[in-house]
């Protein structure tokens, strides 16, 4: 069976006191904090819900009585993290835990988004016999389903067991199709491809370069590691026509890659232009004047 490097683990009673000590030592922790960063992000929550549920969830029983002690801890793994925890239950949570988690671990990814929007927008009762936030969030960290049991223990105690595995984050790539209205898109991490061109005056113009502002914020926490590998990134724009609507967010983006810069790591922006198209070119220096951002321009023959 493949082993990891535990990096992160404790065994005794959980308070909210304790749990905020806990997870000072793991902000502070080498292994933890060489973690690609939204990678870390992702284990860091998880492990908060988790730690929560033990002080909400943990039967308190006699000091004598023979229990075992609430557990948790994370291994780290070449392409994954194994979270595992453990926590003393009486019969009622049990049925409360195993709904909770049964609902959260049927439900598809898209099922999952929509029911927690649910959640958040509702007042939800103290008891109620559906899925609890925290097992909702820990799978749409995690991308897996949440694995649980309920074993009997020594002292006539019912122990409440979960096994998480968070795959290590991997950039997307973002692929959008060419339409007579919209521009292809091709932002490709893997293959150091980074490429927009074509004309853009799309009908939905916010829905359209959301998507490409959200995949650059993805993108932009995992710059470092492209650094190491001695690659820069260079986005390549070509821009046959974009109307004024259009115009807002592509100044958004080089706003976004201007900052990336400031903070030292290093973009490259190519923005190409057709040799008889001297209003593209006065229009590429106008967003670098603005955005702060030095761009290297590129004459294309007609």
């Amino acid at each position: 069976m493949e082993s990891g490097k535990i990096f992160f683990t404790h065994e005794g009673p959980v308070t909210y006191k304790k749990t905020d000590l806990l997870l000072v030592d793991l902000k502070k922790s080498a292994e933890f904090r060489a973690l690609e960063k939204t990678t870390a992000r992702r284990v860091y929550a998880i492990l908060v819900e988790i730690l929560e549920n033990i002080v909400k969830h943990s039967e308190i029983r006699p000091e004598k009585t023979a229990s075992p002690l609430p557990f948790i801890y994370a291994e780290a793994r070449p392409d994954t993290i194994h979270i595992n925890s453990g926590n003393p239950v009486s019969e009622k949570q049990k049925e409360i835990l195993k709904a909770q988690l049964q609902l959260v671990n049927e439900l598809d990814p898209e099922e999952l988004k929509l029911f927690y929007e649910d959640k958040i927008n509702r007042k939800t009762k103290k008891y109620e016999n559906g899925a609890g936030l925290g097992f909702i969030l820990i799978r749409l960290k995690s991308g897996s389903r949440i694995g649980f049991s309920f074993d009997e223990k020594p002292g006539n105690s019912l122990f409440f067991t979960i096994h998480i595995i968070v795959n290590k984050y991997i950039m997307r790539k973002l692929i959008i199709e060419r339409t007579s209205s919209s521009p292809r898109v091709l932002l490709d991490p893997e293959n150091n491809i980074f490429e927009i061109e074509g004309e853009s005056r799309p009908a939905d113009v916010a829905d359209f370069y959301i998507q490409i502002l959200n995949w650059f914020d993805d993108y932009s926490l995992s710059l470092k590691e492209t650094e190491e590998k001695g690659k820069t990134p260079v986005f390549n724009l070509f821009f046959e026509y974009f109307n004024s609507s259009s115009a807002k967010y592509i100044l958004d983006f080089c706003k976004l890659v201007a900052k990336v810069n400031s903070e030292g790591r290093r973009i490259i922006i190519r923005w190409h232009y057709e040799s008889d198209d001297p209003d593209m070119l006065e229009a590429g220096k106008e967003m670098s004047k603005i955005a702060r951002l030095p761009f290297e321009f590129v004459e294309r023959d007609v």
